[in-house]
Parts: structure tokens; sequence; C-alpha cells
């Protein structure tokens, strides 16, 4: 009787194998995680953030602040300057008068008013939902990861809930990224491709959509 044990980045071994009259041995068919590795989760990612991106901006368009453009007069004779009201000037009968005193130059000012409070609350959130409620949804991985065919699932290949998707999030955004990103260069290095994110979660990113059955011959 002897055991093999499958190389970096798969599953769990398959059962013992046994060998045969002419001394060769194979292992038995057994279902394998393939788990997603560091450039997989790198391309997943920069689809999400251009996702993302888009949305906010779409988003922005609604809840942003509002935006006015005020004009300061600077008089070229070194007098006291005033703010000017572009849309008090046009509705003024005589708009200019003030100018025929002095040469002066407007200079356009773009200021901008308060945001929807709720709104952008939303705003701010939205990457945190995004990432949240898709990984922790039936589809088990952003629109992103999906296009990769990345799923996010526990230890056991279970769909993670809506708690643990929350926790693996915090510690990606506050944690993994912030420190060099070395929470997340742990992909690359740790046997089952976990970032810092994934072991304390306690979650796995697995390629395909079903565990893959794999014969293994030395």
């Amino acid at each position: 009787m002897s055991t093999f044990t499958p190389p970096p980045g798969w599953g769990a071994a398959p059962a013992a194998s046994s060998a045969s009259d002419n001394g060769a041995w194979f292992s038995p068919q057994a279902p394998v995680w393939i788990y997603a590795g560091f450039w997989w989760r790198v391309w997943a990612f920069l689809i999400d953030t251009v996702l993302l991106s888009v949305a906010e901006g779409v988003a922005g368009l609604f809840v942003g602040p509002e935006v006015s453009v005020r004009w300061q007069e600077l008089p070229l004779d070194g007098q006291s300057t005033n703010v000017v009201d572009i849309a008090a000037l046009t509705d003024s009968a005589q708009p200019y008068d003030h100018l025929l005193h002095g040469v002066s130059v407007l200079v356009p000012h773009i200021q901008t008013g308060n945001w929807q409070t709720s709104g952008s609350v939303l705003l701010a959130l939205l990457p945190a939902l995004y990432f949240i409620l898709f990984e922790s949804s039936r589809m088990e991985a952003t629109p992103g990861k999906r296009l990769c065919r990345l799923r996010v699932v526990t230890l056991s290949g279970e769909r993670i809930s809506l708690l643990r998707a929350t926790v693996r999030f915090a510690i990606k955004a506050f944690i993994s990224f912030p420190f060099l990103y070395i929470g997340v260069l742990m992909v690359a290095f740790t046997r089952r491709k976990q970032g810092l994110h994934d072991l304390i979660a306690g979650t796995l990113v697995v390629r395909h959509d079903e565990p893959r059955t794999v014969s293994f011959t030395p």
C-alpha cells in the first residue's frame, strides 16, 4: 500500500492505491479541488475593478454633489475684488454696468454643494456591497471571478455565509491590501492558494464549476 500526495494547488490527496501484478500502481480516481492561482485571481480582480468603476461613475451622476460656477472679479486697478454670481448677472437688466468703472478680469470657480447623505454613504459602501453580496450569493463569486470560472467556498466546498463574506472583505480591505499587499501575495506561496483574508475567514477560491476527477500515476 502506498499513498500519493498531489502537487501544490490541488485538493485533498486521493485514496491509497494498491500495487498491481506487474509492480506498477495507480491511484483510484478521486475528486479534487483545483485552487485558483495568483494570476487567475489578479485577472478576476481587474475585471471587478473595471465593473466597479463603471458602477460608481453611473451612481455618482445621481448622488453626487451639486455643481455651480461662480466668477471672481479681479480689477486690474488694484481695488478690492468681488465674487460675482453668473446667474445674478444674467438676470440683471444691466449686468455689466459695474464693470464700466474699470477694467476687470472674471475668473471662473467651480463650487460644489452638499452631498446627498444617503447617496454618498451608498457610494462609499458600494465596493463592500459588491464583493460581500456577490460572493455570498448563489453565484458564489463576483462577476469578475465568474468570468474567470472562480468560486469562493468554505473549506468543505460549500457556499459561504453573509457573515463569512463580510469578515473576508474586511480583512482584505484593511489588512491584506494596505500592508504592502502581503496578505494578497500569500496566494502565490500557500499550499491551497489562500490569501490572509482566506486563512482568517476559512475560505478557498477554486477554479471550475465542480471538483474535477483526476487519476494520479507515478
